[in-house]
């Protein structure tokens, strides 16, 4: 296992991309993961946000990352597994991103279930979609996961139940520590349940008292891995069991974070 920078553990301190990558290698990783989106936003084009649109040339971002003698170990493009059409075709858009940048995996979430969708339309509809992405994916060597963001992915059952959906080696499982927590459910057990599928890890930590109202999977954990309640060493040990030899993305809030978290987890690795 080894040790990965998530760019947006510096999402707060909005800067670019650039940004992040001197972060990473300040702080002396090896690897990175960067996140892109659809369109333009206007935070992005002045530098004020790390997230990379899917329409720059990925050459760019890969020369950036290589000149500072980093990695990319997966690609985030949070999109929505439900959503037939911008779901599946943003994701795509990120497949052959991915290929071109030199991320063996794209990461992504099951998206919201729109209002009045029965579970069994939203299953039937993630299969079609993932089934159709699974092939691309199969086409450029990426491997498509999926993260725990939700209401189906945060349950170690219907984690499991869309992780089944689609027995290819290029669908697999983002497992997110404090994501799974978040929702009110036990990382380890969690883990436990999908660890024959997982192929990328994030880190996350959280402290339920400190959550505002509100709180949503996608936004950034307040504390240093090792200062919360998720049993962090619990999850390292399964995967470790498990012959789990992958990245372990750290997401956290900010750089004094990292620096704290990096130095909790390096002796456990």
């Amino acid at each position: 296992m080894y040790l990965c920078f998530e760019a947006d553990s510096v999402r707060r301190e909005e800067r670019d991309f650039a940004y992040s990558v001197s972060v990473a290698k300040e702080l002396g990783f090896r690897y990175i993961e960067p996140e892109v989106m659809t369109g333009r936003c206007l935070l992005n084009v002045y530098g004020y946000c790390n997230i990379t649109s899917l329409q720059d040339d990925p050459m760019d971002m890969r020369r950036a990352i290589e000149k500072a003698g980093l990695e990319v170990a997966a690609l985030s493009a949070h999109s929505s597994l439900i959503d037939t059409e911008w779901g599946v075709n943003y994701l795509r858009e990120a497949i052959r991103f991915a290929y071109i940048l030199g991320s063996p995996i794209v990461n992504t979430s099951e998206g919201p279930v729109p209002l009045g969708m029965t579970d069994e339309e939203a299953y039937r509809r993630m299969k079609a979609n993932i089934d159709t992405l699974v092939s691309t994916a199969e086409k450029y060597g990426i491997t498509l996961t999926i993260e725990p963001h939700g209401k189906y992915t945060t349950r170690a059952d219907t984690l499991r139940k869309i992780l089944e959906l689609n027995g290819s080696p290029h669908f697999a499982c983002n497992f997110d520590t404090g994501n799974v927590a978040v929702a009110g459910n036990d990382s380890v057990a969690t883990l436990q349940a999908v660890l024959d599928r997982v192929s990328h890890v994030h880190l996350k930590d959280i402290r339920r008292a400190r959550l505002a109202d509100g709180h949503e999977t996608g936004t950034p954990a307040g504390v240093p891995i090792g200062d919360g309640e998720v049993d962090i060493k619990g999850c390292l040990q399964l995967l470790k069991a498990g012959g789990y030899d992958r990245a372990l993305s750290i997401e956290v809030d900010g750089r004094d974070a990292l620096i704290k978290s990096k130095r909790f987890l390096e002796p456990l690795i």
